[in-house]
């Protein structure tokens, strides 16, 4: 992978320490409390977490890769997939140690797992575009962060695949919502990074 920009060093604190205090709030959320409190608490809500700040994570990685070194299109986007697993790694124990707690199978954490990824590479590659297409810092980050907004609340409240939160729920539960975000973000990856290939080739011929 290569050396890593040093505008990504905090980047990856804050999401291990918010993936880690999620952790340690789902460990001690007491049983005492309502019931429906307690089966998301000490259920998805570490992954709710984990795949919300990975699109804040995504999105960061692809603005620092941008312009940083010299690769060819197929370089960066194996850069872009490495950074995402880098920071799905930093959490990787967290996760571990709550699938032992929790009993989940091994066929949804690992769905979940791959989700992250996905999910975390589709964000990479808005922020690689955004900072190719808008060069003004302002309306960057109003743009990006509105499009994170858009695409993690509104799709919630319709039970949209398109919602982290969503799929997040759908692959705990092995519900067939779950599998549809995990096949839509797989899409959405494919068809960026094909569009990317065309767009490369076209520019280096022209």
């Amino acid at each position: 992978m290569g050396r890593i920009s040093e505008s990504l060093i905090t980047p990856y604190h804050a999401f291990a320490i918010f993936a880690g205090s999620a952790f340690a709030t789902a460990l001690l959320w007491p049983e005492s409390l309502p019931a429906a409190f307690v089966a998301v608490m000490r259920g998805p809500f570490l992954h709710h977490t984990v795949a919300f700040f990975l699109g804040f994570l995504g999105v960061q990685i692809g603005e620092a890769e941008y312009g940083y070194g010299t690769h060819p299109w197929l370089r960066r986007a194996l850069r872009l997939v490495a950074l995402v697993g880098l920071g799905v790694c930093l959490v990787m124990p967290f996760l571990l140690v709550h699938r032992v707690e929790t009993g989940l199978p091994w066929p949804q954490f690992g769905a979940l797992c791959g989700f992250f990824l996905l999910y975390g590479l589709f964000w990479a590659l808005v922020g690689y575009g955004l900072a190719a297409a808008v060069h003004w810092d302002g309306l960057r980050f109003a743009v990006k962060y509105g499009c994170l907004f858009l695409v993690v609340f509104p799709p919630t409240l319709a039970g949209f695949p398109l919602s982290p939160f969503s799929t997040v729920d759908g692959l705990w539960a092995g519900a067939a919502v779950g599998w549809g975000g995990l096949t839509l973000y797989g899409a959405l990856d494919f068809g960026a990074l094909g569009a990317w290939r065309w767009a490369s080739r076209r520019s280096s011929r022209g």
